[in-house]
């Protein structure tokens, strides 16, 4: 007799496996998105198509002054989501301008979480030099702000080893919690999906019990997305698109993440339990990705051409 057997009483059957459309629909159930500059366009396209209450991420940029991102943070928290800011430290010139913009975003905006990056400067405008210099200082909590983002990196950082990112990983999310932070990871996307999965159980075996936003490149053109891959040091080769998207209509079109977002859904048992969700860049455009978004959490996306 098999261990499974021992589970059945008479009278009953076993559930009905799940069907691939239904493992899509609730991996992607509760999914978030990040967005750069968001206008007020973008906040109807979002009303229409994100579930109310999604978290919202909005890139920070060098040249972008602070009061303009607490303004965007203050509009997407009046337009029904959830704003979490990225904030990158090597743009602040000290503490009191980490201290300011985090009182700002938290009395202004209602921002209850923020993702802490080093940010793409390779000399910082002050003391803080790496994400975990600022979960260390005690700003977040004396502003009030208790949930902490931090990035992973499935394929690797184009400028840091292997071996010293998952270290800094490890190490950010100890001194997270040591410090009473909630923390989940955001990962940076990537079309390797072999890659993808073994780094989320290696994560899974070091932390059952972390919440991870799984990054995915939304739809968006081909150049687009070798553009971004570039500018984010993500490895982009044609051989690694061909295995992670699909194509829509011809290559001139675009693509999406649903080739490598079924191939993870097929593997999920693996994963499970496991607080996952799913994150989508929208380099494509934030009312394109957000309809993407809405269409495969309602099984609404044709999969027959995911046979192969």
């Amino acid at each position: 007799m098999r261990p499974s057997d021992l589970m059945e009483t008479p009278g009953t059957s076993k559930a009905a496996p799940e069907s691939l459309r239904e493992k899509l629909a609730r991996m992607v159930r509760d999914w978030s998105m990040e967005c750069t500059l968001p206008k007020p366009a973008d906040f109807a396209a979002l009303r229409e198509h994100a579930p109310p209450n999604s978290r919202i991420y909005l890139s920070a940029l060098p040249d972008v002054p602070p009061a303009q991102l607490v303004e965007i943070a203050r509009q997407t928290k009046a337009a029904g989501f959830d704003p979490v800011p990225h904030l990158a430290v090597r743009n602040f010139r000290g503490g009191g301008e980490v201290r300011e913009i985090l009182h700002s975003f938290r009395e202004e905006a209602g921002v209850e979480r923020v993702l802490v990056i080093a940010g793409d400067r390779s000399k910082p405008l002050g003391p803080f030099a790496s994400s975990l210099q600022l979960i260390e200082s005690g700003l977040l909590q004396e502003a009030g702000i208790a949930s902490l983002d931090i990035a992973g990196y499935p394929d690797g950082h184009p400028k840091i080893a292997h071996q010293d990112l998952m270290k800094a990983l490890h190490t950010k999310i100890h001194v997270a919690r040591a410090n009473q932070l909630e923390v989940r990871v955001v990962t940076q996307f990537c079309f390797d999906v072999k890659t993808l999965m073994s780094w989320l159980m290696k994560i899974r075996f070091d932390f059952p019990d972390l919440p991870i936003s799984i990054g995915f490149a939304g739809p968006a053109t081909l150049a687009t997305l070798f553009k971004f891959a570039l500018h984010c040091g993500v490895r982009a080769t044609a051989r690694g698109l061909g295995r992670g998207l699909s194509l829509i209509g011809n290559l001139n079109s675009g693509a999406t993440p649903l080739r490598m977002i079924t191939t993870l859904a097929n593997g999920w048992p693996a994963l499970e339990p496991y607080p996952f969700k799913l994150h989508f860049y929208s380099f494509g455009g934030i009312s394109k990705t957000a309809s993407w978004a809405r269409s495969l959490s309602r099984g609404e996306i044709e999969l027959e051409k995911m046979a192969d």
